[in-house]
């Protein structure tokens, strides 16, 4: 194989596929398969549950290809001059040259590489900034514990006129929705992990194409391709989970109250991040207690649009999570009482929304 190539095309490539690298007892995953093929090389590497394959334009002198030490280019590559570099492979040792500068890598022959999986047709395409947005506002919400395998993605289900993402750890809930027409039904839980890397790829300018296999579903850019298999697992019904009535309604600038929770929360307990919230009037004070450290208290102004004063527990990571995506200027707060979750929305509209179950205030707490 003999390649000549820009440092930023070949840069540009390596940085996405960098995501499925992973350090395992297989040495193989830790490579990336480097194809070479008239003017285009071809870049992939896999976790085995996700694989990535991106490209780059170069003059190939000579086809062929290997697998190459993934963390190893990616670092030589980044330090090299903004200038024309040349591969070039024997058997299973790569050369890179730049200038003065060469490099011999060894590497591990093609034939040990997985097999690709194969994707099906493209069922769907959206800007990848919506996407982007979609998933951005819904990712944080999912749970990170191993052990319910159920909860540790985010659930895509489209059909009809609407396309949704939901995403939950059993303590809140984030969900999003945007009109889209298509024919068929469409339901897969994409794993975490998957949804971390395809942030990393998706840009704000083109198409994604989506496509769902049995137990696949594969993202396509103009550049990369993501593969991720599916949790095979049942997502909770989260329709139930939004309350059908509430007593209290509010309207509270994003801005402030993102600064008060953040403020209150440096003296919050370490553990719970509890916050209180008490609403009296046209003010919500908010206050904290950590007995080995001491306290805070600020209060905001806010517009009553329903109901009169309570007060509440919640946890001030999860509010933070949501305040700091929702990208509203006003945020509208629901409550029942409380112990029944709290749901929040943009100042207009439903198709973005957050539900947060509450913390129980004890008694004992000063105020």
């Amino acid at each position: 194989m003999k390649i000549a190539c820009a440092k930023e095309d070949i840069l540009e490539a390596l940085r996405p596929v960098q995501n499925a690298l992973t350090s395992t007892t297989l040495p193989i995953l830790s490579h990336i398969l480097m194809v070479a093929k008239k003017e285009l090389v071809e870049l992939t590497a896999t976790n085995l549950e996700t694989t990535i394959r991106s490209n780059f334009s170069g003059k190939v002198e000579e086809e062929g290809e290997i697998c190459m030490p993934g963390e190893k280019i990616f670092s030589i590559v980044r330090e090299l001059p903004p200038v024309e570099i040349y591969l070039e492979t024997e058997e299973n040792r790569l050369t890179i040259k730049c200038k003065e500068a060469t490099f011999n890598l060894l590497g591990l022959s093609s034939s040990e590489f997985p097999e690709s999986p194969s994707i099906g047709k493209e069922s769907f395409s959206l800007p990848q900034v919506t996407l982007r947005e979609m998933f951005q506002k819904t990712v944080f919400a999912a749970s990170t514990d191993e052990t319910r395998r159920n909860l540790n993605g985010i659930y895509l289900e489209g059909g009809g006129k609407e396309l949704k993402l939901i995403a939950t750890d059993g303590r809140r809930l984030a969900f999003i929705k945007i009109p889209y027409s298509i024919e068929s039904s469409l339901r897969a839980l994409i794993p975490l992990q998957a949804v971390q890397q395809l942030l990393r790829i998706l840009g704000r300018e083109g198409e994604v194409k989506i496509g769902l296999g049995e137990n696949q579903i594969f993202f396509r850019t103009p550049q990369t391709l993501l593969i991720s298999q599916l949790i095979d697992a049942k997502f909770p019904d989260y329709e139930r989970v939004f309350p059908q009535e509430y007593n209290i309604e509010i309207l509270v600038e994003r801005e402030k109250l993102l600064g008060a929770v953040r403020r209150v929360s440096l003296l919050s307990e370490e553990k719970s991040h509890l916050l209180k919230f008490n609403l009296r009037g046209e003010k919500l004070h908010i206050s904290s207690v950590s007995p080995e450290v001491g306290s805070a208290y600020e209060e905001i102004p806010v517009k009553v649009e329903r109901g009169g004063e309570i007060e509440i527990g919640f946890n001030s990571a999860y509010l933070i999570d949501l305040l700091k995506v929702i990208g509203t200027n006003l945020v509208r707060v629901r409550l029942i009482d409380l112990e029944s979750p709290g749901v929040l929305y943009p100042e207009a509209g439903e198709d973005y929304a957050y539900v947060v179950m509450p913390i129980k205030i004890r008694e004992e707490e000063p105020a």
